[in-house]
């Protein structure tokens, strides 16, 4: 699956990236409790993915580069339950231990 920037909506407050066949949505979206990385069908709330990445303003690029590099590996017919198997802690506040330093080691480009 790959992505296009688009327009921020009311879901995706900060940036927002949408499937080439505009099936999906993926984005940022900045809260009290931190910034939080969501997915979901376009149009829709998202409900596929949606984790709090805290409020280190260091973390978001990569997870999001990493996370969309992982996405690569789907094609847009792909269901909810495929992708969040692929992401089976999306629903909590990640630990960067534990659930995000083996993504970005994975699929981002760390020096």
């Amino acid at each position: 699956m790959t992505f296009r920037r688009a327009e921020p909506n009311a879901e995706f407050r900060l940036l927002r990236l949408v499937s080439l066949g505009g099936r999906w949505e993926l984005g940022l979206s900045q809260y009290q409790s931190g910034t939080r990385l969501r997915m979901g069908l376009a149009g829709r709330p998202p409900g596929v993915m949606d984790f709090c990445l805290g409020h280190d303003s260091r973390v978001p690029a990569p997870v999001l580069l990493a996370v969309v590099r992982r996405l690569e590996e789907v094609g847009e017919e792909a269901t909810a339950i495929e992708i969040d198997s692929l992401f089976p802690w999306a629903g909590t506040r990640p630990d960067l231990q534990i659930h995000l330093k083996p993504l970005l080691e994975a699929y981002s480009p760390l020096e």
